[in-house]
């Protein structure tokens, strides 16, 4: 005689069958990668579902470590026309040897970019990019984001050719990104938004190569770096077009150059002004100038009381997000 826990086993297997495909489908769009491929076990029907291309339009796997034989694995099993976006965390900055360990390959991107003529958006964190080449990259590439990464310097000499589409490209937080890097991101014409953000070795002077070269240039960030009052000169002098500009936590920001900015870029949308204690309400007060404002940060604000803060806000004729 079967025992009641067979009997509710049972059971419970016969109302997942009858659970709609559509409504199946639905809820493994909420589950991350490693779910999903897990609810990939429950049954033959439900690993059909989890192989629906539909599945496998953005693909997000930051939250994992996967060397390169189950990467390989992942793009044998899942990877079609249908993928767009593709985000991947490697070994750079683990401890002891698996650091040496690669996520990704010249040979594995050539395929990547072979079963996936649409994917646009490719993100790399916590990377090698010594062990691959950017020949390999799918040329569909929109968007390129390689952060906290150990950066190969001039990985980018002399390949603007095979990133034609690039229209982004984010370096955030990675290591040995220095001037000569700057001058081949320069040769990258397309380019509408550049991300330097964490990037230690990029000075002041080395700007001025950037916003010359890239004149479609609408979104700039170079937190966290040694920009000085000359580099914020250049970026008002040449990058006309710019609606957003993040300099957080970059000392030489001053009152001087803060004017120097609002009087050159009409057009901002955006600013970030974080961690710029050098800023007064001198300085501020000319933001009141950007009448395409929409946004200001400035968080960890400058020494300003509540009263000054209030009166910032007002000094602005459209109402804009204040962030602190």
């Amino acid at each position: 005689m079967e025992s009641k826990s067979g009997v509710g086993r049972h059971l419970k297997i016969e109302s997942i069958k009858h659970v709609p495909e559509n409504l199946i489908l639905q809820i493994l769009t909420y589950l991350p990668v490693k779910d999903r491929c897990i609810a990939g076990r429950v049954c033959k029907q439900w690993r059909r579902i989890v192989r629906d291309n539909s599945l496998w339009r953005h693909v997000d796997l930051l939250q994992y470590r996967l060397d390169l034989t189950k990467m390989w694995k992942v793009l044998r099993a899942h990877f079609s026309p249908c993928l767009l976006t593709m985000k991947i965390r490697g070994f750079a900055h683990s401890v002891g040897r698996k650091r040496k360990r690669a996520s990704v390959s010249d040979a594995m991107l050539k395929e990547l970019g072979n079963r996936c003529p649409n994917l646009w958006l490719l993100h790399l964190d916590d990377c090698n990019t010594d062990n691959i080449s950017v020949e390999s990259l799918p040329r569909s590439l929109c968007s390129l984001a390689v952060t906290q990464s150990s950066w190969q310097p001039r990985w980018l000499k002399d390949k603007h050719q095979f990133l034609a589409n690039l229209e982004y490209l984010d370096l955030g937080g990675s290591v040995r990104v220095d001037k000569f890097d700057l001058q081949d991101i320069a040769q990258l014409s397309n380019l509408s938004g550049l991300k330097l953000n964490g990037c230690y070795r990029v000075k002041g002077p080395d700007i001025e190569i950037v916003v010359k070269g890239l004149p479609s240039l609408t979104s700039l960030d170079v937190s966290n770096t040694y920009i000085d009052q000359e580099a914020l000169h250049h970026i008002a002098r040449h990058a006309k077009n710019l609606e957003e500009l993040h300099v957080a936590f970059c000392t030489s920001v001053c009152d001087s150059s803060l004017i120097t900015v609002t009087l050159g870029l009409c057009n901002l949308k955006k600013i970030n002004l974080s961690g710029c204690v050098a800023l007064t309400m001198e300085g501020l007060k000319s933001l009141w100038s950007l009448k395409n404002l929409e946004v200001l940060i400035l968080e960890q604000k400058p020494n300003l009381s509540s009263k000054e803060l209030d009166y910032l806000k007002n000094g602005f004729i459209n109402k804009i997000d204040f962030i602190t």
